[in-house]
């Protein structure tokens, strides 16, 4: 069987994994079962095929080029005990595999979904290993952080109060995965590598998914808070989205950076080289791609960059006809996985009663490190661009010639 474009299974895993999502939202169990089984269909075959295909290849530089990667003795170790206790099919041998998964697994999770998700690589997402609270960018203290005079309780209890920390136990996401019982699927006599490279493509599309949601849509009550919320104040545990303020042109887009987010929330002015857009795909067809390559009598030009240099990625989770734009270094996101790891399974879900399902929490927290970071953009009646034409002299109309 011919194996599949990667552009494609990563389409059809993103479709794959919205349905796992919406069922869990809607409580569906079937549903999500039918999704679950899916995805570890879709993913258990390429890796099979790609078995059958490399499995005696030694060549780590062909090896990595098909997504596998050589693993440390930890990683291997603790791969080795998976698929001893996965064979033995005892719950508390699984129950003791170590405390967590090895934080270099989780580190090349996070290095896979950045590679395939764009909104994912614009911003910066760190592995905490453990920790349960971090200090958020110091960049926006700065001006707070030292003064000439003598050291009162009153410049302590400043530079206390500037101090921003972040609570990485607050949010909690979990990831599925199935392993076959009879393992005729997928056969754990497979080099741990092979393992890492199942349990990495289930993980980073199940994980992406949920990241990618909360960092868009997020209201921070147990998930992340979105890109353009609104963190000064809560109602309930929650944070409200801003009011989207209405772009119709590119100077008008140029003008609302300017205006919002050149001044940070400490009052200091901000060096920005580069604004992250982020819109529907729709949106990026219709209204902001045709914008990006335009013929002028000066040659090609970037109508948006023209406004102020922009890089823009593409988030089914944003609404059409809106756009979220900020300082893609000021969104500060962590993910927990030192404490996370596979913990349980379950044999009780009749439809998945050929396979266990393996379960894996990761923890985190994540949200713009001030309220001036981010905009909320309403882009549903954005112009097409405009070319600026100089006239040098008097132009006459033919009444007037």
């Amino acid at each position: 069987m011919p194996m599949k474009n990667k552009d494609l299974l990563k389409e059809e895993n993103y479709k794959i994994v919205q349905k796992l999502s919406e069922a869990m939202q809607a409580g569906d169990a079937d549903a999500a079962a039918s999704a679950i089984q899916e995805l570890h269909d879709s993913v258990a075959n390429r890796i099979e095929q790609e078995f059958e295909q490399y499995g005696n290849v030694t060549d780590m530089m062909v090896l990595q080029s098909r997504g596998l990667r050589a693993l440390t003795t930890e990683e291997t170790e603790w791969y080795q005990k998976f698929i001893s206790a996965a064979k033995s099919g005892a719950k508390q041998e699984i129950q003791n595999l170590t405390d967590h998964m090895v934080p270099t697994i989780i580190d090349r999770v996070i290095e896979d979904m950045r590679k395939a998700h764009p909104l994912l690589g614009a911003i910066s997402i760190q592995n905490a290993a453990g920790a349960t609270r971090l200090v958020m960018n110091a960049k926006q203290m700065r001006s707070l952080l030292g003064s000439w005079g003598p050291i009162t309780s009153a410049i302590t209890a400043q530079v206390q109060g500037a101090i921003k920390f972040i609570d990485l136990d607050v949010a909690k996401y979990t990831a599925y995965f199935l392993i076959p019982k009879d393992f005729v699927r997928f056969n754990f006599g497979f080099a741990p590598m092979w393992v890492d490279a199942y349990i990495r493509n289930i993980l980073s599309e199940t994980v992406a998914y949920g990241l990618e949601k909360s960092i868009v849509t997020g209201d921070g009550d147990g998930q992340f808070t979105g890109l353009a919320f609104d963190v000064s104040t809560q109602t309930g545990g929650k944070y409200s989205e801003k009011t989207a303020q209405v772009i119709t042109t590119w100077d008008e887009y140029r003008d609302a950076i300017a205006d919002n987010l050149l001044i940070d929330s400490n009052g200091d002015y901000r060096n920005i080289s580069e604004i992250l857009m982020v819109v529907n795909p729709v949106d990026y067809i219709k209204k902001i791609r045709p914008a990006m390559q335009v013929i002028t009598t000066a040659g090609i030009q970037n109508m948006i960059d023209r406004a102020f240099p922009t890089r823009v990625v593409t988030s089914p989770f944003v609404a059409a006809g809106t756009a979220k734009a900020g300082i893609a270094d000021n969104y500060f996101a962590a993910i927990n996985g030192g404490q996370s790891g596979i913990i349980e399974y379950s044999d009780e879900n009749q439809f998945l009663q050929d396979n266990r399902v393996y379960t894996t929490r990761v923890y985190g927290g994540g949200r713009p490190v001030d309220n001036t970071s981010f905009l909320n953009m309403n882009i549903s009646n954005l112009e097409d661009y405009g070319i600026p034409v100089k006239v040098k002299g008097t132009v006459k109309t033919k009444e007037q010639a």
